[in-house]
């Protein structure tokens, strides 16, 4: 994700500033000194600091939401494996409470569309930072957790797993010893997996409005602002889009990698 902004730092010249003497300025070179290969925005903003910025933006805001998901997920986990009732006149079986509810609670989740529950968070909660990482992270979250409780119950079927429980071993130790080397791996894996998915989340929560509420805005938001001006002043919009799909290309090639790994 970060080979975009290296190949084209040295491009990357100018503030984003306004300077209004420089609106609508497109790309030019007139020497290795004076160059900007990006043009300037509608309020004289260089439109590579622009896209430099907004692109560590979105994909910082990705990043963190799709972290907070996997933590959302990983909790929800270690309460389905935790949270086990004995249930009574069944011959000593065992009901486990916490993956029946948290499975069924995932399941509704994730009948509401994510980008109608993203919308939905951040008009009810208001713009900010932390409120994009929220509606990132419990968008996502269903999707994660269901997939983590289809791992829990390939788990359970272990031979080592079995015998641990058999013998009387707490549900903690067998925790802590057997599922977390596992864990390590899997969390990895869904990170990139839904990576791709959240990069374009976030873009178009932007693009539909719903930002950080900072002064720097992201990809999804400079080509909200520049939509009218693509066959007028195309520099100001193609590139930020064509930055946003080199980046989910990286995202795509990052998460197959992960999965030819995967055991």
């Amino acid at each position: 994700m970060v080979i975009p902004p290296l190949l084209l730092l040295f491009m990357f010249r100018g503030s984003p500033e306004i300077d209004p003497s420089l609106a609508y300025r497109k790309p030019y070179i007139n020497s290795l000194a004076d160059f900007s290969v990006f043009g300037y925005s509608p309020l004289g903003e260089s439109m590579s600091a622009l896209m430099a910025w907004g692109y560590w933006q979105t994909v910082l805001v990705a990043v963190l939401g799709r972290t907070l998901a996997l933590a959302l997920s990983f909790a929800g986990f270690f309460v389905s494996w935790m949270a086990v009732l004995p249930r009574p006149g069944a011959g000593g079986r065992e009901f486990r409470a916490g993956n029946f509810w948290i499975s069924r609670f995932s399941e509704a989740f994730m009948t509401i569309p994510s980008l109608l529950l993203a919308l939905s968070l951040g008009y009810l909660v208001g713009e900010g930072f932390y409120t994009m990482i929220l509606v990132i992270g419990v968008s996502e979250w269903a999707y994660n957790q269901k997939w983590l409780l289809g791992r829990l119950k390939e788990y359970n079927r272990l031979a080592f797993i079995e015998a641990g429980v058999a013998m009387g071993g707490g549900r903690y130790h067998i925790f802590r010893q057997h599922f977390l080397p596992f864990l390590y791996f899997d969390l990895g894996f869904l990170f990139f997996l839904y990576l791709p998915g959240s990069l374009l989340t976030v873009t178009a929560l932007e693009f539909l409005g719903l930002s950080s509420g900072s002064d720097i805005a992201g990809l999804g938001s400079i080509i909200a602002l520049n939509k009218d001006l693509v066959f007028l002043y195309p520099h100001v919009i193609l590139p930020p889009a064509v930055l946003i799909v080199l980046t989910i290309f990286i995202a795509v090639a990052l998460k197959d990698s992960r999965s030819e790994l995967r055991p």
